[in-house]
């Protein structure tokens, strides 16, 4: 039976790493999708907190990408033996550090936009109306990437969870607990 729910534990790892890769890929493709149309050769208006959102959730995939033969060696390893506890270990810590980043990539994403749209609702525009409402548009836009980047770190928590306590399970049975 403890083997049978330790096989669902790994599985469930597995499952929220696998939709966090998908979510967090999501979020960097609108964030690439946002723009808005100026007669600049620049993008003023872009801000460097949503470039951290795309490195941040870059930096979630890559360690998600890393962490997926780890539990698949896991998954296919537990019917026959208790998983090493160093992998465990360092499943971990990896993840801790991913949720780590994903979680100020949120607050990143989130303070920028709320900070930005206030001040553009406030300034007045050379372009008018119309270049107030562009900008309106597009950091409203900006908001859905953050968001999928907010359940990719959710995502990440849950994988989280999941390694801390399969090392915790590896180190009760090593030591001949229950």
């Amino acid at each position: 039976m403890a083997v049978s729910r330790r096989t669902g534990w790994i599985a469930a790892g597995l499952l929220a790493r696998l939709l966090m890769m998908a979510v967090l890929l999501m979020a960097v493709r609108f964030v690439l999708a946002n723009y808005i149309q100026w007669d600049y050769t620049q993008d003023p208006y872009k801000l460097q907190s949503y470039t951290y959102v795309v490195v941040s959730a870059v930096v979630g995939t890559a360690g998600s990408m890393l962490q997926i033969p780890v539990a698949m060696y896991l998954l296919c390893k537990s019917k026959r033996a208790i998983p090493s506890a160093i992998i465990l270990d360092i499943s971990m810590h990896a993840d801790i550090v991913i949720s780590v980043v994903l979680a100020s990539g949120v607050g990143a994403g989130f303070g920028a936009t709320n900070d930005v749209l206030r001040y553009v609702r406030v300034t007045t525009w050379e372009g008018g109306q119309q270049a107030e409402q562009a900008l309106i548009n597009y950091y409203n836009r900006a908001i859905v990437p953050v968001v999928f980047l907010l359940v990719g770190m959710v995502l990440s928590i849950c994988a989280t969870v999941v390694s801390a306590r399969l090392r915790a399970r590896a180190t009760n049975d090593s030591q001949g607990g229950a």
